[in-house]
């Protein structure tokens, strides 16, 4: 992947998360600058940019949960082969990137994954030329079953096009057409031809007024919400999938969707919702202390294109006085980033042996425990800072999930964490 700045990366992210939705909006919750008050190192540039996405993602979720609450699921196709899609690791981005085709012939295109979009997005100002397949077609702006359910529509009545229009707060814009055309995946090992899985609608974005928008590796997003009518997995009607990533770029893991999707039973938990993955959290121990938490610390999202994880400040403040108490560092006064609430300094020995984090799902005997490595951030000089954050809800994200093997059963309404050697 070509060198890329993390302000480019984190509007296109923008794009796909609000697509089907209204934009997002940004989530201060101590009114902090967005930047500490020294001059930034490119990694503290770069991991500043992952909070604040980290913090609006929170706020996202929450109110598409409050939406999808009202819609009514349908899924759409009954049944698909088994496939599955490479996925790297983007160090600059923090997002998980998938590989598939869109067209015929196929073009390439790679996408982050995101469990909490609806649309699929490609970018044909950077990969996808519509003009090139010979399968692709325009939605018709009176199109009920996709175009009338966007929220964000500027086609009227009868127009030829489904376009579409999205705003946000920096005054950057896209805009494009709502399309359908042939998706494909590559081949599992074995097998001699790619996979079609069919014809699918998604978002041609064709024209936007920043650069931001343009020259990107990144050129797409793959939304496996299960949200009616657009995400992936609704489009496609598919039951299971599983993921396992790799924090490196040098390796890559495989996502499987359908019978090969690995959903061990002894490590499910109950899904509360099948829309945007959320589960019931039970409980969080520090070593063998368990947290001190009045009443339950309720639900926990599963958001794959958020960074890093957060707690309900209920929740969070037992959380780190207990963190506190087992770290037994003293805090850094000058934290690299004001968001980041507990830095200390220590050796990487030191932090190795610090007892791990482990969250417990009570009501199926579950505990999954984080390594440290995905608990802790490291920054230059020998700080280092919880990577676990308080915010208005809990969001699971993707820097502890890393070597967890993460499956989904849509229609069993489980989800299984295992932890994992993702590395193939």
């Amino acid at each position: 992947m070509s060198s890329i700045t993390t302000v480019m990366l984190s509007l296109l992210f923008l794009l796909c998360s609000t697509l089907n939705f209204r934009p997002l909006e940004s989530h201060n919750p101590h009114n902090f600058p967005i930047s500490s008050n020294h001059s930034m190192t490119p990694q503290e540039t770069r991991i500043s940019q992952q909070l604040h996405r980290s913090f609006s993602r929170m706020n996202y979720l929450a109110k598409l949960h409050q939406t999808a609450s009202t819609q009514t699921q349908t899924q759409i196709q009954a049944s698909h082969p088994d496939f599955s899609t490479k996925v790297t690791f983007d160090p600059k981005s923090e997002l998980y990137i998938a590989s598939y085709s869109i067209g015929t012939p196929p073009q390439k295109v790679v996408a982050f994954i995101d469990t909490a979009s609806d649309l699929i997005w490609t970018n044909s100002k950077t990969v996808f030329k519509p003009g090139s397949s010979t399968t692709y077609t325009v939605l018709p702006c009176d199109n009920k079953k996709f175009c009338q359910r966007l929220n964000q529509r500027t086609c009227k009545g009868k127009d030829p096009k489904c376009t579409y229009t999205i705003k946000y707060a920096d005054q950057a814009s896209t805009s494009g057409v709502l399309s359908e055309d042939k998706f494909s995946f590559g081949a599992d090992p074995g097998q001699s031809s790619s996979i079609d899985v069919g014809l699918l609608s998604f978002g041609d974005a064709s024209d936007a007024n920043s650069t931001h928008f343009e020259g990107e590796d990144i050129n797409g997003c793959l939304a496996i919400s299960g949200v009616a009518p657009f995400s992936f997995i609704n489009q496609l009607g598919i039951q299971k999938f599983s993921h396992c990533f790799i924090k490196s770029s040098s390796k890559s893991s495989t996502m499987h969707f359908g019978s090969k999707a690995v959903i061990p039973a002894k490590d499910s938990i109950p899904l509360v919702d099948t829309k945007y993955y959320y589960v019931k959290l039970d409980g969080i121990s520090v070593g063998d202390t368990k947290v001190d938490i009045k009443g339950q610390p309720g639900r926990i999202y599963v958001d794959t294109a958020a960074t890093y994880s957060l707690l309900k400040r209920a929740v969070y403040n037992p959380f780190l006085k207990l963190i506190k108490e087992k770290v037994a560092k003293p805090a850094e006064k000058n934290p690299p980033h004001p968001y980041l609430e507990y830095c200390f300094k220590a050796t990487k020995a030191d932090v190795d042996k610090f007892p791990k984090v482990t969250f417990s799902f009570n009501s199926n005997n579950v505990n999954v425990s984080f390594g440290n490595d995905v608990t802790y951030l490291e920054f230059g000089g020998g700080i280092w800072c919880l990577a676990i954050l308080p915010s208005t809800n809990s969001v699971l994200g993707n820097f502890q999930l890393a070597n967890l093997n993460v499956g989904y059963d849509i229609a069993g309404k489980i989800i299984s964490f295992t932890p994992t050697n993702c590395a193939p």
